[in-house]
């Protein structure tokens, strides 16, 4: 089952250039064609289409690939891009890309050595710009320190774990899926620090 999956940066553009390579490449099977107009830096899962695409799959899950005219499609931030791909292999759906020739998963589900091995190059790179981002964040707290404009997060009301999952299920619907806090703040509209205490009582209980 396949499921294609265009981006185009405005509405300007037209997106037939991509479906017509899509099915000249792909002709049975298509379970449905979603089109996001949106700028490549937006995050893959802070996207409408494609988080509604990731939605309609993952609640549904049975064998299916989500295609895409090339892997810049997917964004223009390796981090994201590595996310995205690490995002969808772990609920079990393959990625492939019709310009770069690959896909990410085997028909038996296992991950395709070759993309593998592309992929882990690309993660090499994007472990080093992880590093220089954790840099960067840690000087700018120290400087915030210094001028008195970081004081840490205010202790909030306490309520019980049982009652913090029952209210936010979404959250923990978004998190087993693997989305990211960032990702599912701004799906959800809840705040970073509600995401993280949800994801603690969740890690504590061996739900993620």
């Amino acid at each position: 089952m396949y499921y294609f999956y265009s981006r185009i940066s405005t509405s300007q553009q037209n997106s037939s250039r991509q479906l017509g390579n899509f099915k000249s490449h792909v002709d049975y099977d298509v379970k449905r064609v979603f089109i996001e107009k949106i700028q490549g830096n937006v995050p893959f899962f802070e996207r409408p289409e494609a988080n509604r695409m990731f939605d309609e799959i993952t609640d549904n899950p049975k064998n299916c690939t989500v295609v895409v005219d090339s892997i810049d499609r997917l964004g223009r931030n390796l981090l994201d891009i590595l996310h995205t791909i690490e995002t969808f292999t772990k609920n079990g759906i393959n990625l492939k890309s019709l310009k770069e020739g690959f896909t990410t998963l085997l028909d038996n589900g296992q991950e395709n050595p070759m993309a593998k091995l592309v992929i882990s190059v690309m993660a090499s790179i994007g472990e080093m710009e992880r590093n220089r981002i954790k840099t960067r964040t840690a000087e700018g707290i120290v400087i915030a320190k210094a001028l008195g404009k970081f004081t840490g997060r205010k202790l909030g009301s306490y309520q019980s774990d049982e009652k913090l999952l029952q209210r936010h299920q979404t959250i923990q619907k978004k998190l087993i899926k693997g989305l990211t806090i960032r990702e599912v703040s701004e799906i959800t509209g809840a705040s970073s620090a509600t995401i993280v205490k949800v994801k603690k009582v969740m890690k504590n209980r061996n739900l993620i």
